[in-house]
C-alpha cells in the first residue's frame, strides 16, 4: 500500500514522500520546527502543563504543535560515583563549570573542596582516543571522556541515554562502547571515517576540544551550530521529530538572522529569523528570543565568555539531553 507522509492541521507542508517510489525515504526536511517552550533564564519555570495525547495514527515525522510543549524542569538527577582521585590540585586555576572548555585541551577541571562553585585546577588527561581499542593498558582499559581531556580507567554500568555526572559534577565512566558527553552516555565516533552512529547521526568532531583525535555522534543532517551542508542563504535549524530524534534541517534565512538576545519569529515554511547557531524560543503566546544553542560538554559549541550551557530545551517529546541554551554563570 502506497503510504505518504504530509504535513497536517497548524504544521505547514514542508513536503510529502512517496514510499512507493525505489529508493524513497521519509526526509528530514519534512519536520516541524518544535521549538522550546519557555526561556528560563528571563521567565523562570511554568506550571506543568496538560499537553493533548499524540496521535496513534499521525505520520512518523508529523510532530505536534509547539505551544502544546510541555514545560519541564529541567533539574537532573545526577548519578553517585566514587570520589574521584584527583592529584594534588596544584595546577592552572579554572572554572569547573565551563566543562571541556574549562581548561586547555588535554586536561580537565576540578573543583577544590569548600570553595566556590567556580574555583576549580587543571589535571592533565592520558590522552588516550576514545572508542579505539587497545590506547589504554589492560589494568585501566577504558577511555573516559572528562571534560577537555580523556583518561584512562574502568569502565561503567551506565548505559545509553543514562545520566553520567555525579552530584558533584564530574563526569563517570559509562559502559563499554560509549562516552559521558557530560550529560548522558552517547555513542563516540571517529573523525573522517565512517561511523555506525544512532540514527544516522553525523560525527561531530571534538578533536580541538580534547587535544586528540576523537567525536561524538549527533543529530544527522545539516549542522544546527555551523550551517554546514545547508545551502547560501538557508539556516540549519534545530528540529526534532515526533518520535523524539533530533535532526538538523535546511531553512530559508533572509540576511545573517537576528542576534542573540533580540525578538524573533517563526517563519513561513519553517525555520525562524534567528541567525546560524541560534533558535527563536519563549514561552506560548508571548514574545520570542533568540538565545544561542550550545552542546552540554561544551565540546562542539561552547559558549562565549563566562556564559554555561545549561538543558534548557524541552518539547513534546520530553527534555532533549546533550543539547541546550548558553545562560549566565551564577
Amino acid at each position: 500500500m502506497r503510504a505518504r507522509f504530509c504535513f497536517l492541521g497548524v504544521l505547514l507542508l514542508l513536503g510529502c514522500d512517496d514510499e512507493s517510489q525505489p529508493g524513497s525515504n521519509v526526509v528530514d526536511a519534512a519536520v516541524d520546527m518544535v521549538m522550546p517552550i519557555t526561556d528560563m533564564e528571563v521567565q523562570g519555570l511554568f506550571d506543568v502543563q496538560v499537553m493533548p495525547e499524540p496521535d496513534p495514527d499521525a505520520a512518523p515525522d508529523m510532530a505536534l504543535p509547539v505551544d502544546a510543549a510541555t514545560v519541564m524542569d529541567m533539574q537532573i538527577q545526577a548519578d553517585v560515583g566514587p570520589p574521584p582521585d584527583v592529584g594534588a590540585l596544584d595546577g592552572d586555576p579554572c572554572d569547573p563549570r565551563l566543562n571541556a572548555r574549562a581548561c586547555d585541551p588535554g586536561f580537565f577541571c576540578v573543583h577544590v573542596p569548600q570553595q566556590r562553585p567556580n574555583v576549580g585546577r587543571c589535571q592533565p588527561g592520558d590522552s588516550c582516543r576514545p572508542g579505539i581499542p587497545d590506547d589504554c593498558p589492560p589494568d585501566r582499559p577504558y577511555c573516559h571522556l572528562k571534560g577537555g581531556s580523556t583518561v584512562c580507567t574502568a569502565p561503567g554500568q551506565l548505559i545509553i541515554g543514562d545520566d553520567c555526572v555525579d552530584d558533584l559534577g564530574i563526569p563517570q565512566p559509562c559502559a563499554e562502547g560509549l562516552v559521558c558527553n557530560n550529560s548522558i552516555c552517547q555513542v563516540p565516533c571517529i573523525p573522517g571515517e565512517e561511523n555506525e552512529c544512532p540514527n544516522g547521526g553525523r560525527c561531530a568532531d571534538i578533536s580541538a576540544r580534547i587535544g586528540v583525535a576523537g567525536g561524538l555522534c549527533g543529530p544527522r543532517h545539516c549542522n544546527w551550530f555551523t550551517g554546514d551542508l545547508c545551502d547560501a542563504g538557508e539556516k540549519c535549524s534545530y528540529a526534532i521529530r515526533s518520535d523524539g530524534v533530533l535532526v538538523g534541517t535546511c531553512t530559508n534565512l533572509d540576511g545573517p538572522g537576528n542576534p542573540d538576545g533580540s525578538m524573533c519569529l517563526n517563519q513561513e515554511g519553517g525555520g525562524d529569523n534567528c541567525g546560524q547557531g541560534l533558535v527563536c524560543i519563549g514561552p506560548p503566546g508571548r514574545e520570542r528570543f533568540c538565545r544561542t544553542l550550545c552542546d552540554t560538554g561544551q565540546y562542539e559549541a561552547p559558549c562565549p565568555g563566562t556564559m554555561a550551557c545549561e538543558e534548557r530545551l524541552a518539547t513534546t517529546a520530553g527534555p532533549v539531553r546533550s543539547y541546550g541554551l548558553c545562560v549566565t554563570n551564577q
